[in-house]
């Protein structure tokens, strides 16, 4: 585990902490290495224009979001040690930037506001719905995950589909990846039978902003994890990664193959895939994996739920696009929270079937 720092003051370990706990990182530096990524990846999305108050709305954001939803968590009497541990910072962490990025319609129709109500009213909120989530999923020998922060954005997008206070933009639609499949790879356009793409567009260039090249497929995900794109960003990510630990790293950069590969092999759509939208769960479920399950003493039943893992988000990434479109909601981090409540029960029957066959034979 890389150096931390223990002597600073608590809130202040709180806010780091609370953005490393988004993908199981608790580390002060690493957590403050993420953290100016925020305002690296806003810089990148808006041209590298320092006066620009959208490319530091993410780090504000961020700022305010996060030490908020700690202050109300210690006003709830929330334990102190889970406040410190950022266990109460990663979910408005998300939101925080959430309100960034999923009011862009509002802000182009002048209701600059309804970001900032987002941000103030969605991490207040986060901090009770967590517990009850927490409280809720714990009988079951859960961890709540990121679901709050879906629950706080599908609560927002509902609401912009009866007002115009929160004008997210979201309309339903429902596209499904099959008649991609069909219309690109067995119509004899030029595309591959197996993934329906043009292997001839696939580039190498690994900071340009097409869609198609492999340094967005590989990289960017990691900034996705936060709501934000950005490939210098993605690489200080990474750093961040690397500083906790090396075989952490090294794990949830398999996952991001890992996910280009089923990607390009169901014949995903290649505008999302270039956007890492189908990348960043699978870093999260190893993340959950790495922190939550009891099986990394025994290899062979870790190697066979990390791979069950990255099949299942991979195919609940594919499904939910599909079937949370029609209503118009978007997916966030579902995948991974379903495909890492999904592997901690089958670990859980897995040992405990185990645990028999070994009672049996000392019987």
């Amino acid at each position: 585990m890389g150096t931390d720092i223990k002597a600073l003051p608590k809130p202040v370990r709180a806010f780091f902490n609370g953005i490393g706990q988004v993908v199981f990182i608790e580390n002060v530096i690493a957590g403050a290495m993420i953290f100016v990524s925020f305002w690296i990846a806003g810089l990148e999305m808006h041209n590298w224009d320092f006066a620009n108050w959208y490319s530091w709305r993410p780090l504000v954001f961020t700022f305010i979001g996060v030490n908020l939803a700690n202050l109300v968590a210690y006003l709830m009497g929330a334990d102190r040690d889970a406040i410190t541990s950022g266990l109460f910072g990663f979910c408005p962490n998300l939101i925080a930037i959430g309100a960034c990025t999923f009011t862009g319609a509002a802000d182009a129709a002048g209701n600059w506001w309804s970001a900032w109500i987002l941000l103030i009213v969605g991490c207040i909120l986060c901090v009770p719905l967590q517990m009850f989530v927490n409280r809720f999923t714990n009988h079951f020998g859960l961890p709540g995950f990121t679901f709050p922060f879906i629950l706080m954005i599908w609560f927002f997008t509902m609401i912009s589909f009866q007002t115009d206070l929160l004008a997210i933009g979201n309309d339903p639609v429902l596209k499904t990846g099959m008649n991609t499949f069909l219309d690109n790879g067995l119509t004899g356009t030029g595309g591959s039978w197996m993934t329906g793409f043009d292997w001839n567009i696939m580039g190498w260039d690994w900071g340009s902003m097409n869609p198609t090249h492999w340094g967005l497929f590989a990289i960017n995900a990691f900034e996705e994890i936060y709501v934000l794109d950005g490939f210098i960003a993605s690489l200080i990510v990474i750093a961040a990664y690397f500083w906790y630990k090396w075989d952490f790293a090294l794990k949830a950069l398999l996952a991001t193959a890992f996910a280009i590969g089923m990607g390009l092999l169901f014949g995903a759509d290649m505008t999302p895939m270039g956007l890492s939208l189908y990348g960043y769960s699978s870093i999260l479920t190893v993340g959950a994996l790495d922190t939550f399950c009891k099986s990394r003493i025994n290899s062979g039943r870790y190697w066979f739920l990390y791979f069950l893992g990255l099949v299942m988000t991979s195919f609940i990434n594919f499904g939910a696009q599909t079937f949370l479109g029609a209503f118009g909601l978007p997916s966030c981090t579902i995948a991974f929270v379903l495909a890492g409540w999904f592997i901690l029960i089958v670990e859980r029957v897995m040992i405990e079937q185990a645990n028999k066959r070994t009672l049996s034979k000392q019987e």
